[in-house]
C-alpha cells in the first residue's frame, strides 16, 4: 500500500491527512489546535514564538504521518501564511524544523483543491452538480462543478477568525443583531454577485472546514443523527441564535462545540447562513474530503499513481 500525507496550515488549527494513492481512501488524520491568524486585519506579521510553535506542531504531523507509512509528504500554507509579510521567514524555519518545503497556494489553487479534494468523496463523486464551500479560518473558498470541470474557483478573505476580530471585537461577548447585521452585509455584498439560488436547485450543495463539522458534532450531541451527511438550514440557523445570544463562557459548554473554536463559531455560522439564503440551500451536504485530498490528487498526476 502506498500512502501520501499533506499538512494544511490552516488559519485555525493545522491538520494531516494520510491517504492510499491506489483507493484515495483516507486511512489516518489528526490535528494540532495552533491558530496562526492573529487577531489583527490586514497584511500582519507572524510572531516569532508562534512560528516556533506552528513549525514544532507541524514536525509533529510529519512525524505521525511517517509512522503511519506515507512515504510523500506535502506541507501547504493557505490563507494566514500568504497573507503573512514574513511568509519566507516561516517558509524557511518549516524547512529546517521538518526537513520538507512549503508550499504556499494561492487562493484559486486552494478553491480549485478543494474541489478535487471532495471530487474523491465517495459520496459525491458521482454527482453532477456541486456547489463547494471551505470556510477555514482566514478565508471562504468556493466552487462549482459541472461534470468533470470546475467551472468557477474563488477565494475570499471572509474567514471566521478575520471577521471575528474585524467585526465581533474577538467574540467574546453576545452577538447582537447589530453586529450580525453588520457581518451580513458585507458577505453579501462580496458574495451576492457569485451567488444564486439556482445552485441549490441544480445540485447538492456542499460544505468543508471546521465550522460544518461542529454543526454535525453539535446535532450528534442533541441526540439528532445527521442522516446522509445532510446539515439542515433550519438547524444551522438556530444554532447561530442560540450561540450569539451567549457570551463565550457560556457557549463553550453548549454540546459538540468545539472549545478552541467557541469564540468563532457565531461568525462562521452567520457566514453559512448567508451562503444558504444566497444558494436557496435548504441544507449543507458535510464532506470530511478537501484541501489535503485534492492535493494528493495533484501529487499523483495525470497517471493517478506514484511516480
Amino acid at each position: 500500500m502506498s500512502l501520501l500525507a499533506v499538512v494544511d496550515l490552516g488559519s485555525n488549527s493545522l491538520k494531516v491527512s494520510v491517504v492510499d494513492a491506489a483507493t484515495r481512501r483516507e486511512v489516518a488524520r489528526t490535528s494540532e489546535p495552533v491558530r496562526i491568524f492573529p487577531a489583527t486585519l490586514g497584511e500582519f506579521t507572524l510572531a516569532r514564538e508562534t512560528q516556533v510553535v506552528a513549525a514544532e506542531a507541524v514536525r509533529r504531523l510529519v512525524d505521525f504521518a511517517r509512522a503511519q507509512g506515507a512515504q510523500q509528504v506535502a506541507i501547504l500554507g493557505t490563507s494566514a501564511v500568504r497573507d503573512c509579510a514574513n511568509r519566507a521567514e516561516f517558509a524557511a524555519l518549516i524547512q529546517a524544523t521538518v526537513g520538507v518545503p512549503l508550499t504556499i497556494i494561492s487562493g484559486e489553487v486552494e478553491a480549485r483543491l478543494v474541489a478535487a479534494g471532495v471530487r474523491t468523496d465517495p459520496a459525491y463523486a458521482a454527482c453532477p452538480h456541486l456547489t463547494l464551500f471551505d470556510l477555514g479560518g482566514g478565508s471562504l473558498e468556493v466552487a462549482t462543478v459541472r461534470g468533470s470541470q470546475v467551472t468557477l474557483a474563488r477565494s475570499y478573505p471572509l474567514g471566521s477568525v478575520r471577521l471575528t476580530h474585524g467585526y465581533l471585537r474577538g467574540g467574546q461577548g453576545v452577538i447582537d443583531e447589530l453586529d450580525q447585521a453588520s457581518i451580513r452585509d458585507h458577505l453579501v455584498r462580496t458574495l451576492g454577485p457569485v451567488l444564486s439560488p439556482k445552485m441549490a436547485e441544480q445540485g447538492l450543495v456542499v460544505g468543508a472546514g471546521g465550522v460544518f463539522s461542529a454543526v454535525a458534532l453539535h446535532l450528534e450531541a442533541v441526540g439528532e443523527a445527521v442522516v446522509e451527511g445532510r446539515l439542515p438550514t433550519l438547524r444551522i440557523r438556530a444554532l447561530k441564535d442560540k450561540l450569539s445570544a451567549l457570551p463565550l463562557a457560556e457557549r463553550a459548554a453548549v454540546p459538540g462545540i468545539p472549545a478552541d473554536r467557541a469564540d468563532i463559531m457565531p461568525a462562521a455560522l452567520l457566514t453559512v447562513c448567508v451562503l444558504a439564503d444566497l444558494t436557496g440551500a435548504e441544507s449543507f451536504h458535510l464532506t470530511h474530503h478537501g484541501l489535503r485530498h485534492g492535493m494528493v490528487e495533484l501529487m499523483l498526476g495525470p497517471s493517478g499513481s506514484l511516480a
